[in-house]
Formats: C-alpha cells, sequence, structure tokens
C-alpha cells in the first residue's frame, strides 16, 4: 500500500512540474524594421530574432500578422529541434493599414514564448510600375539552341557560358524531369542548388553568386486567371498575389495558362504566365513576365 502512496505522489509531482518556457526576443538595429514603423506597401521589413529553449528543445516557430479586425494570417510555420536559433526573415508591406506582427515559439513541453511589434502602412503609398515582357522564350537542360537563365528586371535570356559572368544578375532558370510519370517543366533558380538545379546544371556549383527566387505554389489549388494577368498593368497585383507561407524553391508541373507568383532575391515581386511548355529535356518553354521595377 505504501509504495502504491508513493508511486501516486510521484506522478502527481511531475504532472505539477512548472516547465520554465523558452525565451524569444527581436534583435534591434539599424538593418532590422522597428516597432511602430510606418511602411510603404511593398516595402521591406526585416526582423531579427533570437529564441533560446530553456527546459526542452524548440520545436516549432511561427511569425503571424494579426489586422486590425482580428483577422490571422500565418506568413511562416517552421518545425526545428533545437536548443535555440537566430534568423533574420525578410517580409513585405501589404496593402493592410495596421498590423501587429508576433513571433511565437513552442518547445517540446508545449510551453510557449512570444513578442510582437506594430507596423502601419503609409497613408501616402501608391502603387509602383512594372517591367512587361510579353515573350520569353527558354530552353530546357538539353537544349543546347536557347538559353536556359534569365535576368527578369530586363528580359534578358543567357546561355550557361554567359549566365556565369554575371551570376548576380540570374533570378530564373528552367530544367524538365518526370515526376512520377508526370511531365514537369519547372521553374527554378540557381540558389535551389542540391539534387534539383545542380542535377542538370552542375556548374552553378562554382558561382561566386547563386540568387535564390520563391515560387508561390498555392496557386495549383487556387489559381489566378490569365484574365486578371493581362489586367495587371501596375505592381497592386504582383504585392498581393505573392503569400510568403507557400513560397518554395521551386515551381513544378508549369503548364500553359499558368499564372504563377515569384519574388527574387532581389526583393522584386512578378508574376509568370506559361504560354507554352514542351515535355522533352530537349524542349522550350514560353511565357509572358511581369515585374515590380
Amino acid at each position: 500500500m505504501l509504495s502504491i502512496l508513493l508511486f501516486i505522489l510521484v506522478i502527481s509531482c511531475e504532472k505539477e512540474k512548472d516547465y520554465l518556457p523558452p525565451t524569444i526576443e527581436l534583435i534591434q538595429g539599424q538593418e532590422y524594421t522597428p516597432d511602430y514603423s510606418v511602411i510603404a506597401i511593398g516595402g521591406m521589413l526585416r526582423f531579427g530574432v533570437h529564441a533560446t529553449g530553456r527546459d526542452a528543445n524548440i520545436t516549432n516557430f511561427v511569425i503571424k500578422k494579426i489586422m486590425s479586425d482580428g483577422t490571422v494570417k500565418v506568413v511562416l510555420d517552421s518545425g526545428l529541434n533545437s536548443t535555440g536559433f537566430q534568423v533574420h526573415e525578410v517580409f513585405y508591406q501589404g496593402e493592410e493599414d495596421t498590423a501587429a506582427w508576433t513571433f511565437q515559439v513552442m518547445d517540446k513541453n508545449r510551453q510557449f514564448a512570444t513578442t510582437s511589434l506594430t507596423l502601419f502602412k503609409d497613408p501616402n503609398s501608391t502603387w509602383g510600375g512594372i517591367f512587361e515582357y510579353p515573350l520569353i522564350t527558354l530552353g530546357y537542360q538539353n537544349n543546347n539552341l536557347v538559353g536556359h537563365f534569365l535576368d527578369p528586371m530586363t528580359g534578358e535570356v543567357f546561355t550557361d557560358d554567359s549566365a556565369g559572368l554575371f551570376p548576380n544578375q540570374i533570378d530564373l532558370a528552367v530544367y524538365y524531369y518526370s515526376d512520377d510519370n508526370l511531365p514537369s517543366p519547372t521553374f527554378s533558380s540557381p540558389g535551389e542548388e542540391g539534387g534539383g538545379i545542380g542535377a542538370y546544371y552542375p556548374f552553378i556549383s562554382g558561382w561566386t553568386s547563386k540568387p535564390f527566387t520563391k515560387y508561390d505554389i498555392s496557386v495549383d489549388a487556387d489559381p489566378i486567371p490569365v484574365s486578371v494577368f493581362n489586367a495587371c498593368h501596375n505592381d497592386s497585383l504582383l504585392i498581393l498575389s505573392y503569400d510568403d507561407v507557400w513560397g518554395k524553391r521551386k515551381f513544378k508541373w508549369s503548364d500553359p495558362g499558368n499564372v504563377i507568383p515569384f519574388l527574387t532575391s532581389r526583393g522584386k515581386k512578378g508574376l509568370i504566365q506559361v504560354l507554352s511548355a514542351d515535355h522533352d529535356p530537349a524542349g522550350i518553354i514560353t511565357f509572358a513576365l511581369k515585374i515590380q521595377q
């Protein structure tokens, strides 16, 4: 009987144990966006975050925007298993008048820590200009006649040799492969590396600069109509179409009619409208492109 009571007492003490929550703080400095800033639509937001687990490793990191009407938008939700971390994140001001940006971590004991700041849209914001390129042609990896790389700011297409001379300008590249027997014309960028673009263009590993472009894959389930793309002549749609939380390192299965939002490493948002896409590694893909000036 005594042993049973001791067992119950031990279990009860374990349940009542007060775990120390993790800590989180925003890093201060001139390079980071301060609390209560007024930012123009499309303006860059820079956040530095430092978090430390105390009684347990941190397993989740979430960034949210809470609007003045209570609407919540998750812009980053990342799983991890770390004693602590320091990250530097870049986002862009949307059209909301006010947003409380909250940064939250959770540890293995399901203890939370949160910090936040409030940002305001500049009421004098205006939509900016864009560059429009109605027809761009890129070749896949086995096409030796058409370039594989693009500077979307100028619309200039680069061959393998010439791209290596201007690597910091190459924000976009294409290749073709078959995924589960599905033809996959794919938009990528030199920063993807790894088993993706590096397998098709291994010389990229020697580049001094490897820009990384992210593509919003949410349009697979919620497509942007071509008519909307055609009607876009300022950067309002470019800013509103791209969702950071869905930004991935490549866009697969690109088919005619797809309208694809993207964000370059230079902080420029844009849209691609796929016009045609061969299903052959020696083929080509054609598309129209619009990007912020």
